[in-house]
Formats: structure tokens, C-alpha cells, sequence
């Protein structure tokens, strides 16, 4: 049997191979520096804000003024800033085709693309091609400061539940090279009027001690907890027994076990145990004024691997 091609099926396979190179990209011709049309701009800020009276208006023209909306197109993608009514949406992603329609989609967002003849239309804002060859200092710091957060966001979520190795550091604010392990929890914090609202503990040993902090969902201050005060705590173990353990609160700190030597967390930590331990903080016990709850789980995980870390550089 002949099983060399012949020439009708090279002529249709050449033929193919053309059509594939000859498709165009549906990002093709929107390629370059946009910026946003002033006046679609405020028909779509207009949209959803109103303009019935003089206050309205003057806010709308302000907020118009003071937006920046630049975006650059690089073959399938786009990167760039929205800043509209002190609101900040950053795009560096993938131009995406479905359904003969372009849109990109962010960690928050989805964007819809409609090429037009004078540029796109994103979102019913007005894109007008520019002369700039790239984006903007300004717009290009937005970028980098975005991405910046996106990494730490990132780094902190991967390393949630993980116990990591810190640093003392001295009066003036430098690492001394001496470590100590800590570790960064999801909690949960509930009072009269709110419940089960998202909190970060953080776990951290310092002398065979065991001490805990209680941030806010943004990790930006502490939780609010009593001062120079005794309390107790529970302590719910992976078979289901549950300890009481009194502990001492300063400076919205927690420290374990300070009138003893058992710390029962501690001790369950850096020994062979596995497990996780269940852990509540009731204000109430200890203040007839508190109605604070807090929950959260710890267990040993790769402690011993910070610890052994920590003990080398004795």
C-alpha cells in the first residue's frame, strides 16, 4: 500500500495551515495606551450616583476630574488602573475570548471588552487610544504597589497555620540575630451585639512560655483585652477532654500558666503530641462587664523544625 500523501491532501493540509496563521488575534486591534473619554466617564458615574441637585453635580464633577482610568493593551494582555470616587481597581491579567466576547476578569471583578472605532468600551466607559508609548509613572507605582500587596496577601495566606521563625530585636528597632517561634492563626470573635466575626490570633514562645494577640480581620490593632488581670481558658484536646487553664492578661496579651509551671498548651506543643487543641478566651469568666469570646485551633505542626532551626543558631 502507497501511504505517500497526494497531492489533494497536501494542497487542503497547506491550505488549513494558512487559515490557522492567517486568524486574526481578537485583541488586534486594540493594541496600545488607553485612557478614559471625560464624558463617558461621567455619564457612567452619573449613572450610578445621580446628578438631581447642585451638591450632586458639584461631587460628580469633582470625582470626574480626579479619576484616572489608563489601561495598556500588549497582544492577549491588559494591565492599567481605575481610580473612580476614591475607589482603586488595578487589572494585570489575560485578555480572555468567549462567545465572540472579550472580558478580563480580577480577584474582585469582571470587566467586559467591546472594541469600537475608537477603542473599547470597558465596563460603558469610553476607551480612547492615546499616543503613549506605556502607561504612566503614576499608573505604573498603582501597578507595582498592587502587586506588591498581592505577594504579601499571598505569602501570608500560605503561611497561615504555620509556625515561622522570628526575630528579638533591640532598642532601636534591629534584628539581634536571637529567634523565636510564632505562629499566625484564623479565630473567631463574638460579643452581645456581633457574632462570629473573623479575627487573627497570633501564638508566639519566649522562654518556655506560651503568650498569644488577638488582631482585627485586618491585622491592623489589637483586640481590646483586659489588663493586669487573672483568667481562665478552655482547652478542648483531640480526644475530646476539655482542660480549664487560668492565664494572665497585660498589655492585650495572653501569657499561659503564670502562677505555675504546667502550661498545658505549651506543654502539648513542643512535646510528641499531635493533635489539634481547641482553644476558648470567654471574657466573661474573668470581667462581669465582657461579653468577648474568642475561638481559634493550634497544633504542633512543623514547630519542631523552627525550634531545631532557632536552637543552631545558639
Amino acid at each position: 500500500m502507497n501511504n505517500t500523501p497526494s497531492t489533494t491532501q497536501l494542497l487542503f493540509a497547506l491550505l488549513f495551515a494558512t487559515l490557522i496563521s492567517c486568524k486574526e488575534s481578537p485583541t488586534k486591534n486594540i493594541q496600545g495606551v488607553f485612557i478614559a473619554d471625560k464624558e463617558s466617564l461621567k455619564s457612567a458615574a452619573a449613572g450610578k450616583m445621580g446628578n438631581s441637585n447642585a451638591l450632586a453635580s458639584a461631587l460628580l464633577k469633582k470625582i470626574v476630574d480626579n479619576a484616572v482610568v489608563e489601561f495598556k493593551i500588549k497582544d492577549d494582555s491588559i494591565k492599567g488602573v481605575m481610580f473612580l470616587a476614591g475607589i482603586t481597581n488595578t487589572i494585570h491579567a489575560k485578555i480572555e475570548s468567549k462567545n465572540d466576547s472579550l472580558f478580563v476578569k480580577t480577584d474582585n471583578s469582571s470587566f467586559l471588552i467591546i472594541p469600537n472605532n475608537e477603542g473599547f468600551l470597558l465596563n460603558e466607559i469610553q476607551m480612547i487610544k492615546s499616543n503613549q508609548d506605556d502607561l504612566s509613572p503614576k499608573t505604573k507605582t498603582a501597578l507595582e504597589d498592587h502587586l506588591k500587596k498581592q505577594a504579601e496577601l499571598k505569602d501570608f495566606k500560605d503561611n497561615l497555620g504555620q509556625w515561622r521563625k522570628g526575630y528579638y530585636v533591640d532598642e532601636l528597632g534591629d534584628k539581634t540575630g536571637k529567634g523565636y517561634p510564632f505562629i499566625v492563626l484564623a479565630g473567631s470573635h463574638e460579643n452581645s451585639t456581633v457574632v462570629n466575626s473573623d479575627v487573627y490570633v497570633k501564638g508566639f514562645m519566649s522562654n518556655d512560655k506560651l503568650f498569644f494577640e488577638i488582631y482585627n480581620s485586618t491585622f491592623s490593632f489589637k483586640e481590646n483585652l483586659p489588663e493586669s488581670e487573672f483568667g481562665v481558658i478552655k482547652i478542648k484536646f483531640p480526644n475530646g477532654e476539655i482542660k480549664t487553664e487560668k492565664v494572665f492578661f497585660f498589655q492585650n496579651t495572653l501569657s499561659e500558666s503564670p502562677d505555675d509551671k504546667k502550661p498545658v498548651i505549651y506543654n502539648h506543643l513542643v512535646s510528641s503530641s499531635d493533635g489539634e487543641l481547641k482553644i476558648l478566651i470567654d471574657l466573661g469568666i474573668s470581667s462581669s462587664y465582657r461579653t468577648d469570646k474568642y475561638q481559634f485551633s493550634i497544633k504542633r505542626g512543623n514547630l519542631d523544625e523552627v525550634l531545631a532551626s532557632i536552637r543552631q543558631q545558639k
